[in-house]
C-alpha cells in the first residue's frame, strides 16, 4: 500500500513539476481559483434563476446555513442525512417563535417530516429574510437564512 502511495506521489510531483516553460505551480493557489470559480458559478447559476439548494446534513444542519438568491427563486431542500427533518418556516409551528420569520406578505410554510433522500421545494415570492428550523431539531440549533432581493 505504501509502494502505491509513494508510486502516486511521484508521478503527481513529475506532472506538476512538468508543466512547461520552467514556472513553478502553486497547487494551493490552483485548487483556491477553481474553488471560487465554483462558488460563483454556483451564485452564477441561482442569478439565472436556477434553483437554489440547501442541503440538510449530519449534525442537524442546514448547509449552507445561509444563502442570499434573488426574488423568485426556486428553493430545494434535500434531506442528504440520515435521520428525517423538516423545513418549518411558520412560527407558530416552531417550539420557540423568534427563531422564525418571515418578510411581510410572506405566506408561512412547513415541509411533511423529510426521511433521508427525500426533498421539499417552494418558491420564494417575496422579499426579505426567510429564517426557518427543522422542527424535529430546533432544540439542536438547526436554523437556516434565506435572503430574498
Amino acid at each position: 500500500m505504501l509502494r502505491i502511495l509513494l508510486t502516486g506521489a511521484s508521478a503527481l510531483i513529475l506532472v506538476v513539476g512538468c508543466q512547461g516553460g520552467g514556472e513553478s505551480v502553486d497547487a494551493s493557489a490552483t485548487a483556491t481559483t477553481r474553488f471560487r470559480e465554483g462558488m460563483d458559478g454556483l451564485q452564477g447559476g441561482i442569478e439565472r434563476g436556477m434553483p437554489a439548494t440547501v442541503t440538510m446534513i449530519d449534525g442537524s444542519r442546514f448547509e449552507p446555513a445561509q444563502v442570499t438568491v434573488p426574488v423568485g427563486t426556486t428553493a430545494v431542500w434535500r434531506n442528504s442525512s440520515a435521520v428525517s427533518h423538516t423545513v418549518t418556516a411558520d412560527p407558530a409551528r416552531a417550539m420557540t417563535a423568534s427563531n422564525v420569520q418571515l418578510p411581510t406578505g410572506a405566506e408561512p410554510f412547513e415541509s411533511e417530516t423529510l426521511p433521508s433522500g427525500q426533498t421539499f421545494v417552494r418558491q420564494l415570492t417575496v422579499a426579505g429574510e426567510y429564517r426557518y428550523v427543522c422542527r424535529i431539531h430546533e432544540g439542536s440549533g438547526m436554523v437556516g437564512i434565506i435572503t430574498v432581493e
